[in-house]
């Protein structure tokens, strides 16, 4: 309860800050009142938003569906045949190291539309989920595994029976934190040409140097990952109740 107050206490201290460097403009113009930026996602409304978020939130959404299906399976391949570990691990570590932003024109070049920012969104969730994912099965029973195989149980049964379910804590964990990467990805890749999505108007607003409108999208935005973040964390204590069971124990 402390942690919460103090959170919340820091938070309206920021807010308070934040608005009076906005109202005076000692920080310059580029620098919006929390109030002003409201007030302009509410002039904005559904007429701007309604065009732009639900494309974001597609390529978002395609990105993130195949980009975490596909850490899943390689994760799950990687303990199957540990000799490609390494292979899909440096894989891996590729494109998490590589800048978004340096591969979005290649892949605009190639692809048109959603494609290209489907494409970002699944690559920023990639990695995160892989390491989760290999970490979580790594972490399965012995025991559990031994007896699946006392009777008469092959690897395949071992892997379903098992290791994902134990995995699944870690899957869920890499899946929460994997939701705002997929929106970023997803806004980085409407950066490329695309005339709707949030990226694409962001763009447009900082050409036409509407700070208000800027900071707009950017709010919306992180409201949207916010939300997400928030269905995941839920999602993840409705299927693994006995995770937050251990984890309130062990605190």
């Amino acid at each position: 309860m402390k942690h919460r107050v103090a959170g919340l206490a820091g938070s309206l201290i920021v807010l308070s800050v934040w608005q009076l460097v906005g109202m005076t403009g000692i920080l310059g113009p580029a620098i919006v009142a929390p109030t002003e930026i409201l007030a302009g996602v509410a002039s904005d409304g559904v007429a701007f938003y309604g065009i732009h978020v639900p494309v974001t939130l597609a390529s978002a959404s395609v990105g993130y569906l195949w980009g975490n299906l596909a850490a899943i399976g390689c994760a799950a391949l990687v303990t199957t045949v540990p000799v490609l570990e390494k292979l899909v691990l440096q894989a891996g570590i590729a494109s998490a190291c590589i800048p978004l932003i340096a591969i979005a024109p290649i892949l605009a070049a190639c692809f048109d539309g959603m494609v290209t920012s489907a494409i970002m969104a699944a690559v920023s969730v990639f990695f995160t989920t892989l390491v989760g994912t290999i970490n979580g099965l790594r972490h399965a029973d012995p025991l559990s595994k031994d007896l699946v195989r006392a009777y008469g149980g092959g690897r395949y049964l071992v892997l379903r029976k098992v290791e994902l379910l134990s995995a699944l804590p870690s899957i869920l964990t890499a899946l929460k934190v994997a939701v705002p990467a997929a929106i970023l990805g997803a806004i980085i890749g409407e950066f490329m040409g695309q005339e709707r999505g949030l990226g694409a108007a962001l763009v447009v607003a900082q050409s036409s140097s509407d700070v208000v409108r800027t900071w707009g999208i950017t709010l919306v935005s992180s409201l949207i990952a916010g939300v997400a973040f928030v269905f995941v964390n839920t999602l993840e204590k409705v299927v693994t109740p006995w995770a937050a069971g251990v984890a309130g124990g062990t605190a």
